[in-house]
């Protein structure tokens, strides 16, 4: 997988600052609204719609899975029996946001909490985020993600 990071970092001849391309930085930060909106709603499809076809997903020990099929088999099974609230934040809590040509690589502190359906005591699950998103003109907001990797806290 950080192989294709990599390739996709270096496919540009050059990375700059998100905030050197206010456009593109717009559009990210769109796209990365609408998913927490997509997630607070449980709306497996509206996620999907900002996730490549060949996303690849490592959430976790024993949490790797490639592809939008798996994508949302794994969103229906989580959201069956509870729901994620993403913690206050979103962009502040961004470490880092490279353009890098036809990519983005992003670096993000994170927190949800997760709250059972059951009725059973839920809990946060923080940690940090390195989401690699690319060019869609077939994406809401011009923008896909490609690959994401957390690192539990």
């Amino acid at each position: 997988m950080f192989d294709i990071i990599l390739g996709l970092a270096a496919a540009s001849a050059s990375c700059v600052p998100a905030e050197s391309r206010p456009e593109d930085l717009a559009q990210i930060n769109a796209t990365s609204s609408a998913i927490r909106s997509a997630f607070a709603e449980r709306d497996v499809e509206g996620i999907a719609r900002y996730h490549h076809d060949n996303v690849i997903k490592s959430l976790g020990p024993g949490q790797y899975y490639e592809g939008k099929k798996a994508l949302k088999a794994q969103l229906s099974e989580t959201f069956g029996s509870v729901a994620l609230k993403f913690g206050e934040g979103g962009q502040r809590n961004r470490e880092a946001l490279m353009i890098c040509g036809e990519s983005a690589i992003s670096i993000t502190l994170f927190e949800i909490a997760f709250i059972p359906d059951d009725g059973s005591e839920g809990g946060v699950f923080a940690g940090r985020t390195m989401v690699v998103m690319v060019r869609s003109k077939d994406a809401p907001h011009g923008w896909v993600v490609f690959s994401e990797l957390i690192q539990p806290q």
